[in-house]
């Protein structure tokens, strides 16, 4: 994945979580990873994992394809 288009959707996942008002810890819990490892994501230190993407969309109520940037 390049990086630009990765920062875009680690953004959008950002900006996403904010509006909803959820921290870190709480995607991490709900995702079932521990917060670092879900900061590194949202960070694109390391990458998302596709099945991990859908699980993130649905926890911030919207499509992976929103998060893509479609």
């Amino acid at each position: 994945m390049d990086e630009i288009f990765s920062k875009q959707i680690t953004y959008r996942i950002k900006n996403q979580r904010l509006k909803k008002g959820f921290s870190q810890l709480y995607m991490a819990i709900e995702l079932g990873i521990s917060q670092n490892t879900y900061s590194r994501n949202e960070r694109n230190i390391k990458k998302i994992p596709l099945d991990r993407l859908f699980k993130i969309a649905a926890i911030l109520d919207t499509t992976p394809a929103i998060l893509l940037g479609g």
